[in-house]
């Protein structure tokens, strides 16, 4: 019997914690990875400028291009790209990982077309004001440049010798009326005149129905929960890193500061459906304080027990799947320190939403991105 795969395990076991299953932790975690993409994007443009903006945003996704493109030659046994069909077959992986439906509808020697019939990002964007989304689906398309651009450069470090040139004549988050993404991908060799596969006048959200997308359309890619599930609660916690580093590397000064505001967007939200989740009227004890805590970080995959004491409560968590990714990738101590400072932040932001910061006392005792075994976060309410 073959061993189960690291990555699957490591979901199950945190789907269990958070008190879910593989299926409901791929729906969820999907909906967060983009809703965390676009508040990167929001952050990141006031932040920085709106050039710096853009550019460290899309480094962003040419980062993940770069681990998608790795993945593809490892599934596919690659160990060069000789032509533009390998490139092409290994685009489409990269797509269809997001997830994405994206079907090929040529691929020869000189020209690759495919058409994005489905993308989770607008298909799981988050709600917000109506011209911030459609400022921000604008820079979308433009980022599918950037991502397939990132790709090729891949390729061309793995024995790619022609040049690739790159068009998208229509992208769904961008064209309200577009019933595809068209990715074409030329050599110098093709015709640029010939005639492109016709995209068919055909919303296949219609054909959803009340199906959940994702699982309607790993149906389609003939993929499984347990295949995509891991790749999406696991790319979460790799775009928060992307991201952090991305200030880290650029703006070191700054860095904890713009993350810290990046987080400090889901306390407002999070913390009202906390109080009408667990009906709270008003929050006034250790105890509530606490248990809104938990619920908010519950939001960021993170599962904490509370036990309170009269004046005083305390959250305890057994795994922290920031910092346990964060090992996966190696990545450097400094984002371990940025999530503490940042955990710290995010905590006391909670209580200002729920007009407890002046009442209570927060401290962090431990926390398992200093090396702890748990985090423990004590509260006390005067």
């Amino acid at each position: 019997m073959a061993a189960k795969d690291p990555a699957l395990q490591f979901t199950e076991a945190h789907a269990q914690a958070l008190n879910t299953n593989v299926k409901g932790l791929l729906v969820d975690s999907l909906k967060s990875l983009f809703g965390h993409v676009y508040y990167i994007w929001r952050t990141f443009k006031p932040a920085l400028g709106y050039d710096d903006g853009i550019k460290y945003y899309g480094n962003v996704w040419a980062a993940l291009a770069k681990m998608g493109f790795d993945g593809a030659m490892a599934k596919f046994g690659l160990k060069e790209v000789k032509d533009l069909p390998t490139f092409g077959k290994i685009v489409q992986d990269c797509f269809t990982g997001v997830p994405a439906l994206y079907v090929t509808k040529r691929n020869t020697q000189s020209e690759h077309v495919g058409h994005v019939l489905w993308c989770a990002n607008p298909g799981y964007g988050p709600a917000d004001n109506t011209y911030c989304r459609h400022d921000y689906y604008r820079q979308e398309v433009y980022l599918t440049y950037v991502y397939i651009w990132a790709l090729i450069e891949e390729a061309k470090k793995a024995g790619l010798k022609e040049d690739i040139l790159v068009e998208l004549p229509s992208g769904r988050c961008r064209d309200g009326a577009a019933c595809a993404c068209q990715i074409i991908l030329r050599t110098r060799a093709a015709d640029p005149d010939r005639h492109l596969p016709e995209v068919e006048n055909k919303f296949i959200d219609l054909e959803m129905g009340k199906q959940e997308p994702v699982l309607y359309v790993l149906k389609k890619q003939k993929r499984s929960v347990e295949e995509q599930t891991p790749a999406t609660f696991i790319g979460f916690f790799v775009v928060d890193l992307t991201a952090w580093a991305q200030l880290f590397t650029n703006v070191k000064s700054k860095a904890q500061e713009i993350y810290n505001d990046l987080w400090s967007v889901f306390p407002p939200m999070w913390a009202k459906d906390a109080r009408l989740d667990l009906e709270i009227g008003r929050v006034k004890t250790a105890k509530e304080c606490a248990d809104v805590i938990a619920y908010c970080m519950k939001k960021k995959y993170i599962a904490y027990d509370v036990s309170a004491n009269g004046k005083t409560a305390v959250l305890t968590a057994a795994a922290d799947p920031f910092v346990q990714v964060a090992d996966m990738v190696q990545a450097p101590k400094q984002y371990k320190d940025a999530l503490v400072k940042a955990d710290e932040d995010f905590v006391a932001n909670v209580l200002k939403e729920v007009k407890m910061s002046k009442k209570a006392t927060v401290k962090i005792k431990s926390h398992i991105a200093k090396g702890a075994d748990t985090t423990v976060i004590e509260i006390t309410v005067k």
